[in-house]
């Protein structure tokens, strides 16, 4: 009898349904029904699959290391299973390259005012504006003109002004949605399974974590974490320790992390 029929049998004989399982343990129906089918192929994941044989053997009151050494043979374990490193998405460097142009974009701006209000000024010759003596009779003309010229630009300004202050006020009351920049980092206490998903169910991180090893995301992102031993996973935001993603032994899947998560 195989592995998958063990827990089937050990199941119907408790009388307990896959749905019950699955919400107890916190483990997919998919993956448990793959387990019992014995539908389970060597992959980088096999490592995370083990740890939730080993919670559904434990639930079912069976032997956990027999059950396990007989899941190795079984599916023939292989022990060098090559981990994937993903890079980390976030980028600590962000802030510093942003003040670096900053500071760039600031020295070029002066240097270049001073160039075109002195060195460039010195350069040019000096120009002379030939105009002819205004007959005394068309003096009265040209000053009415002037001033009916002051008082349009006056009427112009002020509508403008009028137009800017109006566009200000809606402009006040647009909403923009402020987007969280708070930092998530996941302190590892024991050697512990962990597999990062992105929205899309991308895997960005699946690999079996070392003692003190850390990973770090940007919280926006809303990623998916799926943990062999949720007790052994600190997280930390905005460098502030949040407490342990779960209890120790639990194994947890597809879990989102927000800003006001706490333990």
């Amino acid at each position: 009898m195989n592995i998958g029929e063990t827990l089937y049998k050990n199941r119907i004989h408790k009388k307990l349904t896959i749905e019950e399982i699955s919400k107890e343990l916190m483990i997919s129906k998919d993956i448990l029904l793959k387990i019992e089918n014995n539908d389970i192929k060597k992959n980088p994941d096999i490592v995370f699959i083990i740890g939730h044989l080993r919670s559904y053997s434990r639930f079912l009151d069976l032997d956990e290391n027999q059950i396990l050494e007989e899941f190795k043979k079984q599916i023939s374990y292989n022990d060098n299973i090559v981990s994937h490193n993903i890079t980390k998405p976030f980028s600590e460097n962000y802030n510093f390259n942003i003040n670096k142009i900053l500071s760039f974009v600031t020295i070029f701006i002066i240097f270049s005012s001073f160039y075109f209000l002195f060195v460039l000024e010195d350069k040019r010759q000096p120009e002379f504006a030939l105009i002819p003596d205004i007959p005394e009779s068309n003096v009265p003309t040209i000053e009415k003109l002037s001033i009916e010229n002051i008082a349009t630009n006056d009427i112009e300004n002020e509508n403008k002004n009028k137009s800017n202050n109006f566009s200000t006020v809606i402009a006040s009351t647009d909403n923009y949605e402020e987007h969280d920049s708070s930092i998530v980092t996941l302190k590892i206490l024991n050697p512990t399974w962990i597999q990062v998903r992105d929205v899309d169910d991308k895997i960005l991180l699946s690999k079996l974590m070392d003692a003190n090893e850390e990973y770090s995301y940007n919280i926006k992102y809303k990623y998916n974490i799926t943990a062999g031993n949720a007790g052994n996973i600190i997280v930390v935001i905005d460098n502030i320790v949040k407490g342990k993603i779960g209890k120790y032994g639990e194994v947890l899947d597809s879990f989102v992390i927000n800003k006001n998560f706490s333990k």
